[in-house]
């Protein structure tokens, strides 16, 4: 049973190799379709729109590292148009861009490079320092744009959501528990669902950045210091100095599990509001192209690179990761949510999986 386990996973590696490029440009257009009627018929070229609430990661807070002796609080800018989910500069390897190859005329995505601030950009509503208590927040910033009665309400949409860092940062101060930073998130994609149609939701998991923390740090020099001696980890994970490594793994996956839980019970209530208008109408009336997705996204300690990290504080990632993780993402999507990687090991070479004309987002 083993070994049938073992040759199976190494078919579905070898398989996404196959089916992949060095860079998105290297992979074959989609043939033209008709228009799709369902939010489980889509393909990238479907999307006219993309979107995101999350915090720092999210923001691309210090995806570039620096080559100065210190650092100082100036350095810590927000590369948004290189973020993983959002990235729309020129070659950033994001999904943004690589929805963007099949479907030119995307709009939402971020661009350039901004002084950390509590603003959003374009379609990314990311804030860095927010946790899922400014989701509301961030879910008013974007049903502006694409809500009802916005000239992008009857576009094909995908909104991400991928915020948590923040939340489990500060679980061992009094009130905060996963619990309730689920209870955030389902709430917000239930706002999300009531104001928007031909909508595809990915909810993101965090990564178990409780055993990834130390490694930059096992490798003296890289992470540059500050002049004055300031401990930026202190600011950045109240609790990484409070509490032991185990117990921020439970969180972690206390956390994880309550996002798959939200995630059921938004498509639950998808289904629900579909049955409650059947029942108040007499007449038929098609499901809400509305899909909520969770999509894994974790990385297997011993295989990360510390390189990988920001050197300005060794707790961001930087570009290394955010291409990495926007590749795995891309892989993800095309996975029936029973065939999703639980965890990768991290690879520099990596391919931009190439999607095939029969592929679809996988709710």
């Amino acid at each position: 049973m083993k070994l049938n386990t073992a040759v199976l996973l190494l078919v579905s590696v070898s398989y996404v190799y196959s089916m992949g490029a060095n860079d998105i440009s290297g992979c074959p257009p989609l043939p033209k379709r008709a228009p799709p009627t369902s939010v489980f018929d889509l393909r990238a070229d479907d999307i006219k729109v993309i979107a995101a609430l999350g915090d720092s990661v999210t923001a691309a807070l210090a995806a570039v590292n620096v080559g100065t002796e210190y650092v100082n609080p100036q350095q810590f800018r927000e590369y948004r148009g290189q973020s993983l989910l959002m990235g729309g500069d020129p070659g950033a390897q994001s999904l943004a861009n690589y929805i963007k190859y099949y479907q030119n005329d995307l709009v939402g995505a971020s661009e350039g490079v901004n002084d950390a601030r509590y603003c959003p950009d374009h379609l990314n509503a990311a804030q860095t320092g927010s946790s899922s208590e400014g989701l509301d927040n961030q879910v008013d910033y974007i049903l502006k744009y694409v809500g009802r009665s916005t000239r992008l309400y009857d576009e094909w949409k995908m909104v991400n959501i991928y915020i948590g860092y923040n939340d489990i940062s500060a679980f061992c101060l009094p009130g905060k528990s996963p619990q309730k930073s689920g209870e955030n998130v389902f709430n917000a994609i239930k706002r999300l669902v009531d104001n928007l149609d031909k909508t595809f939701i990915n909810v993101l998991t965090v990564e178990h950045y409780n055993q990834l923390i130390t490694i930059p740090y096992d490798h003296p020099g890289y992470v540059k210091p500050f002049r004055d001696g300031t401990n930026i980890r202190s600011y950045e994970c109240i609790c990484c100095s409070k509490e032991d490594v185990s117990t921020m793994g439970q969180q972690v996956d206390e956390y994880n599990s309550e996002l798959s839980k939200a995630v059921d019970r938004a498509n639950d209530y998808i289904s629900d509001d579909l049955i409650g208008s059947l029942l108040e109408s007499t007449g038929l009336k098609q499901r809400k192209n509305v899909a909520v997705a969770l999509q894994p996204l974790d990385l297997n300690k011993n295989s990360v690179p510390y390189d990988s990290f920001s050197n300005l504080d060794g707790f961001h990632p930087n570009l290394k990761t955010h291409k990495f993780a926007s590749r795995l993402l891309w892989r993800q999507m095309y996975y029936k949510r029973q065939d999703k990687l639980s965890a990768q090991n991290f690879d520099e070479e990596f391919p931009v999986y190439c999607p095939t004309a029969e592929d679809r987002f996988q709710a």
